[in-house]
């Protein structure tokens, strides 16, 4: 018994032996992906992190812009509006439906406010835009914004150009530009380029200042002032004298402006009310037509005391023109085409209509003819829409 107790009193020492000594247990935490790394001693792990990344990206959609000539950017065949727009638009549409048969491409009729809205849209679609405008027009698109001249009008006195004269007395001591220095001047309209603005511009560019200028009503008015002595000069308007049939055609710049006086003969009024010098052309005369025949029949002494001191250049009739980056084959075609379609039937109801522009034709334009308006405007600063407002 004895032996027992003792046994039972050992067990109950080591129980309390094992309670007061507590047993440390290292504890690794897993975590799912990674390495198991004791916490007992810190190791520096390196993990690789991928990171999906969704990103929206737009692109642009590029639509390719229809080309100029097609059903849905169709060339622009602009006017101002220098008669009635219902006449324009019924006129112009003949000649926009037959440059579509002859080439393929597609044309319609703009009408605009006035020439400078003309030019603004040529110098903002430069690739479809064809004018129809005056020379001054011209000028001031192609220094605006490129466009180029492709055809001129033919007017109904047969000319492509039209000029202005100085005319003085015969008597007078007045034999060169310079001479007019000081001296009073008759204008017989002040917004015509070749009677008024390009001998403004020549004696400005000259240094000659004349001492007065008098605005007069009309070409008779002035050539009854430099005639009866009340101005030392007057400008008026230039038409080159009609030669004998069996002869040539009088030539800028090669004639003489009064060839006819060669003849020694005065001129006459024809049975037909014409003035001639020695019967009319048909019959080997000269027909004269410069701005003094229309005073004749009150005047009959005209011709013998006043002469030409002078002309101006030759300033173009109307034009058509096209934008600066007009296509160039097409640009090349329109001049021929346009001449080809005046010649034609349909223009009689179109551009060559009497309630229209009334041009007996279009001849493929020149483009060193229009430097006389480049000199113009240069000259007397003129870069806007102010010299629009001039009349041919």
């Amino acid at each position: 018994m004895q032996r027992w107790w003792a046994l039972f009193f050992i067990s109950l020492g080591l129980l309390a032996a094992c309670a007061s000594t507590p047993t440390v247990v290292e504890v690794t935490r897993l975590v799912p992906g990674t390495t198991i790394v004791s916490t007992a001693t810190p190791v520096e792990v390196e993990i690789e992190v991928t990171r999906i990344v969704t990103e929206t990206v737009t692109e642009p959609v590029i639509t390719e812009r229809p080309s100029p000539g097609s059903a849905e950017r169709p060339f622009q065949l602009l006017f101002a509006p220098v008669v009635d727009t219902a006449v324009i638009s019924s006129r112009a549409q003949l000649l926009a439906d037959w440059l579509t048969q002859q080439t393929g491409q597609q044309f319609q009729v703009g009408i605009l406010d006035n020439e400078q809205r003309v030019i603004d849209l040529m110098c903002a679609a430069p690739t479809e835009t064809i004018g129809f405008l005056t020379a001054v027009g011209v000028a001031l698109a192609n220094q605006q914004c490129g466009a180029q001249v492709v055809s001129t009008a033919v007017q109904n006195n047969g000319l492509s150009w039209q000029a202005g004269m100085i005319v003085v007395r015969r008597d007078s001591a007045i034999q060169t530009l310079a001479d007019l220095d000081g001296k009073r001047w008759a204008v017989p309209s002040e917004t015509s380029v070749p009677n008024n603005y390009y001998f403004q511009a020549l004696l400005e560019a000259e240094g000659i200042e004349p001492a007065e200028i008098i605005s007069v009503p009309g070409d008779n008015t002035a050539m009854l002032a430099v005639l009866n002595g009340e101005v030392d000069f007057a400008t008026g308007t230039y038409w080159p004298p009609i030669l004998p049939f069996e002869q040539r055609e009088w030539v800028f710049g090669e004639d003489d402006p009064e060839v006819w006086r060669q003849t020694g003969v005065s001129p006459s009024r024809s049975g037909i009310g014409f003035v001639v010098v020695l019967g009319r052309p048909e019959n080997g005369g000269y027909r004269v037509r410069d701005a003094r025949s229309g005073v004749f029949d009150t005047a009959r002494d005209i011709f013998d005391e006043t002469r030409i001191l002078t002309l101006s250049a030759p300033i173009p009739a109307d034009s058509v023109a096209v934008g600066g980056n007009f296509p160039f084959g097409l640009a090349q075609q329109l001049g021929p085409l346009l001449a080809e379609f005046a010649a034609a039937e349909p223009c009689a109801a179109s551009l060559c209509a009497l309630d229209f522009y009334g041009w007996l034709g279009l001849e493929t334009a020149v483009p060193t003819s229009f430097d006389p308006l480049h000199f113009v405007i240069d000259t007397l600063g003129w870069t806007d829409e102010a010299l629009l407002l001039t009349e041919d």
